[in-house]
């Protein structure tokens, strides 16, 4: 069994969204109620949708300890991947920290399937805190800005 670290300390602040504004890279938090359940307000580094079985799938970064969350973090920024990006795409009051993961409104050289190769998989941690949620099943979901001092 995985343990379980408390890492919200790494939220600046947080904005409401709709399941259907998310955006791979961003770093979701949410109310989870499903029977059984660990983790109850996971923090998520949202990776994919899955329209079919109607769940999301990402990094649940209260699996990994702070310290394997800067090496995250480093591994992100080797593969060349922007970390320290806030942006707005999709209208929200506030800017949002989001990893440049690609997608339709902006482009990246990472695609979430080299994401997951390139990162998921470079160490057991963070294959291990690897989830997916039932979207019926989550509520209150938010987008995050991060302490990046935090995180490097």
């Amino acid at each position: 069994m995985a343990s379980r670290y408390n890492n919200r300390k790494i939220i600046k602040s947080f904005q409401t969204v709709s399941i259907n504004k998310v955006i791979p890279g961003m770093i979701l938090t949410f109310n989870y109620s499903e029977e059984g359940v660990m983790d109850p307000r996971p923090i998520l580094l949202y990776l994919h949708a899955n329209k079919k079985q109607k769940n999301i799938e990402g990094l649940n970064m209260n699996y990994i300890n702070p310290t394997k969350i800067k090496k995250l973090f480093q591994v992100i920024n080797f593969k060349k991947t922007k970390v320290d990006e806030v942006e707005n795409l999709i209208s929200l009051k506030e800017d949002y920290f989001r990893i440049q993961i690609s997608n339709p409104k902006k482009r990246s050289a990472m695609s979430t399937k080299r994401f997951y190769a390139d990162v998921v998989t470079a160490d057991k941690i963070f294959k291990g805190a690897y989830r997916s949620y039932k979207i019926t099943k989550l509520t209150a979901l938010k987008v995050t800005q991060i302490n990046l001092e935090l995180v490097k």
